[in-house]
């Protein structure tokens, strides 16, 4: 799976609020903080580990919205991947997104980053060119079928001049080495997108933070460095 349990390094969260409106998630952090990040999910959605995550980020001053694209559809039956794709393909993406764009600018949004599905999300924000700093965690650039579909990443990238970072793994099973590979390859020709893949990772790398194994690790470390340094600034170029 990508991601679930909560992680030792990240702190629990001491409060979240839930909100409803243009999209529908928990709040974190200081509601008048001027650094406003939006996480978006992964398929299981606003589990442990992203609460973990987004406490982090609030109790670094920033005011947080980890966003719920599963609303209204249900908790899972069980904790595996075909329920947590099952549930997926009835969230219409397009219409999705449409609405948590709406939600950045109204919301003053400054950051969004997006993991596995959520990172699919990031590229389609980069192409909407919207104007916020984006960071994207194993995002699928050949898209992922949906009854009300997204264009594909690789169709567009070339076009794209909104700036946005995506961290990959070299050894990510979900989203296929094969595919991993055709993104590095044509890199040089998306100068909009600031591609990172560690050669020995696999899909989901963040929550190794805990790992005991220090090349796992040291992954995760720098992963988290480089979110760090996008998303914790209290301003945005707009």
């Amino acid at each position: 799976m990508c991601h679930g349990a909560a992680v030792r390094s990240f702190p629990s969260p001491t409060r979240d609020e839930p909100f409803e409106g243009l999209v529908h998630g928990f709040r974190f952090g200081d509601p008048a903080a001027t650094n406003h990040i939006a996480v978006l999910p992964d398929i299981y959605g606003c589990n442990p580990f992203y609460r973990g995550l987004s406490e982090r980020f609030a109790q670094r001053g920033a005011r947080v919205s980890l966003v719920d694209p599963f609303y209204g559809l249900g908790d899972l039956p069980e904790v595996t991947r075909e329920a947590a794709f099952a549930r997926r393909h009835k969230v219409p993406d397009k219409k999705f997104i449409e609405q948590f764009e709406q939600f950045c600018v109204v919301e003053r949004v400054t950051g969004v980053i997006g993991f596995c599905l959520g990172g699919l999300y990031v590229f389609e924000l980069a192409r909407r060119d919207l104007p916020v700093a984006l960071v994207g965690l194993y995002g699928f650039p050949q898209g992922m079928p949906n009854a009300d579909p997204l264009p594909v990443p690789f169709d567009y990238l070339a076009h794209v001049s909104r700036p946005f970072t995506m961290l990959m793994g070299a050894q990510d099973i979900s989203v296929g080495p094969d595919i991993v590979a055709r993104l590095s390859a044509i890199s040089p020709s998306a100068p909009a997108m600031d591609l990172t893949v560690y050669e020995n990772a696999g899909h989901g790398f963040l929550p190794l933070i805990d790992s005991e194994d220090s090349c796992e690790r040291d992954v995760a470390v720098d992963a988290l460095r480089r979110i760090d340094a996008l998303l914790l600034r209290s301003t945005v170029e707009r």
